[in-house]
């Protein structure tokens, strides 16, 4: 009891059993695994970021490596990077641009190390050098809190240290310790740069202020001639765009691409995506290109189903609208004001209808074109960016100007809020809009640029950090007992007008992924939670950790002739299973979630669930888990699974 009154953790006086589990936490704070559940300290996070490298090779005079890999180690882990394409830069350096984050258990003990290897004869690997030995105290200041450190080069010698090896590697190392809720500010902007030169200060649109945590920015047609003394585009608007950025614990990066337009080309339209972690909140940022014209809003909405469809960051499983806890899509949307209704809509407008509109906006009179639309009316309609929010809108079109003006619209094209920002949250997440406005001053394009301020907690949570697990019988951990489960108006799959529906249960926190078993032939399906449903075995101990956590969810149509279609995705949250737990070891938390495909509304998934403190089941071997792990397999082969699995 000590300890507990210690870590600050409230006793709970929940006494009863049931099927032999106890509900009391002090005397799971007791057991096997029990210090966990309790522990609300936060580990030390270290990121490592290695840039480039050069030079990697065994011998002084020779050809480079082929498929260098880097595998980097903190105590006891290591993670190996992605594929790396051996192509030099100007510099003669491998860009290598990939990340690595590890949550630190002993900081006083831990040394982190690389080494960098690659394919040789006969495919065996070899190694091109290790990295000195890295202690993380010595990038901590003495309070724990993080030190500023700058990108280095490090030497590669062999393992022993004795010799040295020619390779060198470039790697910024960041180690700290977060408070458990943090403020952030973020600042999202996106401009149409029209194929021209930007100027050179971008102040009237992205703000100088270095108070913003996270900046996103997100371009479209920027291909421009580079300027002195850049040869490429890409490197001069990369420069343009340089704030001061503070530099916080940001991890799991990922990044993606889409492509919609003509031909698949990515340059002509589609969508971008970049997604991370800031400590333990994920963020998602999806910059996008639509069809262009007027009368093309279906074209537009098709554009987003495929991005939202198919572009993938993250647990490749999932989409990218139900995994992070913010979801930023912004860009030139290209939705225009539709007023097909009153009047003809050729691609270009009448002028005297064209001066009635610009007489508006020069009024400041937006509410007025704005019931005109179209991407509030498909949004209303859930034909577009299902579930997610937008601000008011107090800013004049941003399309289409006459270049090297503020606010002269070309007649050309009826003016229209093309360029927009938007955003979602899961359930339980919340996030704060500060400003949204345009940038008038900056007058190089045919749009003009938008920008919007937000402000969220991020938080840190205890560690997730799960032992390498007992052998013991008394392995314990936090399971998920559904006692109900049902969908309703899912999507038809087959020609007959019906699915075959199951629910796959994936995500970081779960030991693997589970199944239910397969209802036929309805839209409607109705699991039997004895039966048909498995007992989910998480992998996260921390009480404090779970009650923020999600499960996600994946409702598929079963195949039997080919891979199996997905139906719909969801995510629900742990926190009402955590409070239902913390009242008393009968109460049941009931959850009914949105299921969405493609970014639209798919049906709904709803039911009932516990959370319970037990012996590992999949270790148990229990049959119910065991057979629901195979479940495209005959009842013969999957008897032969449960006895595997009883044997292990």
């Amino acid at each position: 009891m000590a300890d507990l009154k210690a870590k600050n953790v409230k006793p709970l006086l929940h006494t009863e059993k049931s099927a032999g589990r106890t509900f009391d936490l002090n005397s799971i704070a007791q057991g096997a695994n029990g210090s966990h559940v309790t522990n609300t300290e936060r580990a030390c996070r270290v990121t490592v970021n290695i840039f480039d490298a050069r030079n990697l090779r065994k011998r002084e005079v020779g050809p480079d490596a082929k498929d260098p890999v880097f595998k980097v180690k903190l105590e006891k882990v290591t993670q190996r990077s992605r594929e790396i394409k051996t192509v030099l830069d100007e510099h003669g350096n491998i860009r290598v641009n990939q990340s690595f984050t590890f949550d630190v258990k002993d900081v006083k003990t831990a040394v982190l190390s690389v080494h960098v290897v690659a394919r040789g004869l006969l495919g065996l690997e070899e190694s091109l050098g290790n990295t000195r030995d890295t202690r993380i105290t010595d990038l901590l200041d003495d309070d724990a809190s993080q030190k500023n450190v700058a990108a280095v080069w490090y030497d590669l010698s062999s393992k022993d240290g004795l010799m040295k090896m020619p390779g060198r590697v470039l790697m910024h190392i960041v180690a700290g310790i977060a408070e458990p809720e943090q403020k952030v500010s973020l600042f999202v902007g996106t401009w149409n740069v029209g194929n021209s030169r930007p100027p050179k200060d971008l102040s009237p649109w992205i703000p100088s202020n270095p108070d913003y945590e996270l900046v996103a920015i997100g371009s479209q047609e920027c291909d421009y001639p580079a300027r002195q003394p850049f040869t490429e585009c890409a490197k001069d608007w990369l420069h343009t765009l340089r704030v001061g950025e503070l530099q916080k614990a940001i991890s799991d990066v990922d990044s993606g691409s889409e492509a919609t337009g003509v031909g698949h080309v990515m340059a002509n339209k589609g969508g971008v995506c970049i997604g991370f972690k800031f400590w333990d909140t994920s963020l998602c940022f999806v910059n996008s290109h639509f069809a262009a014209h007027a009368g093309q809003c279906e074209a537009r909405n098709g554009n987003y189903r495929e991005i939202a469809g198919q572009l993938r960051v993250g647990m490749p499983t999932m989409d990218i609208l139900n995994q992070y806890h913010h979801v930023f899509w912004f860009g030139d949307l290209n939705y225009r004001l539709d007023f097909s209704q009153i009047a003809d809509k050729p691609l270009t407008p009448e002028r005297t209808f064209w001066k009635e509109v610009v007489k508006k906006i020069h009024a400041g009179e937006y509410s007025d074109l704005l019931k005109y639309d179209e991407l509030h009316k498909e949004i209303e309609a859930s034909r577009v960016l299902h579930g997610f929010k937008e601000g008011e809108i107090k800013f004049p079109p941003t399309f289409k100007m006459q270049k090297e003006t503020e606010d002269i619209y070309d007649q050309k094209r009826m003016p229209a809020w093309c360029d927009r920002v938007l955003w979602r949250n899961l359930p339980g997440c919340t996030i704060k809009l500060g400003s949204y406005f345009s940038a008038p001053k900056l007058i190089t394009s045919d749009h003009k640029p938008v920008g919007a301020t937000f402000s969220m907690t991020a938080y840190a949570l205890p560690s997730a950090f799960v032992p390498a697990g007992n052998l013991e019988e008394d392995d314990k951990r936090w399971h998920i007992q559904f006692t109900s489960l049902r969908a309703k108006k899912l999507r038809a799959s087959d020609i007959n007008g019906f699915s075959d529906p199951y629910v796959s249960f994936v995500g970081p926190n779960l030991i693997h992924e589970f199944h239910s078993r397969v209802k036929h032939q309805t839209l409607n399906p109705v699991w039997n939670p004895m039966q048909e449903l498995p007992i989910l075995v998480l992998n996260v101990f921390p009480l404090q950790r779970l009650e923020r956590e999600y499960v996600l969810v994946r409702v598929l149509d079963r195949d039997y002739t080919s891979s199996d279609d997905t139906l719909g995705y969801a995510v629900i949250s742990l926190a009402n299973a955590v409070q239902a737990f913390k009242r008393g070891p009968l109460e049941t938390a009931h959850f009914k979630v949105p299921l969405t495909h493609r970014g639209l509304p798919a049906g709904t998934l709803e039911g009932g669930m516990k959370l319970t403190w037990e012996r590992n089941v999949v270790r148990r071997g229990m049959s119910i888990t065991s057979s629901l792990i195979g479940k495209t397999m005959s009842f013969k082969e999957s008897i032969k699974k449960r006895v595997l699995l009883v044997k292990t």
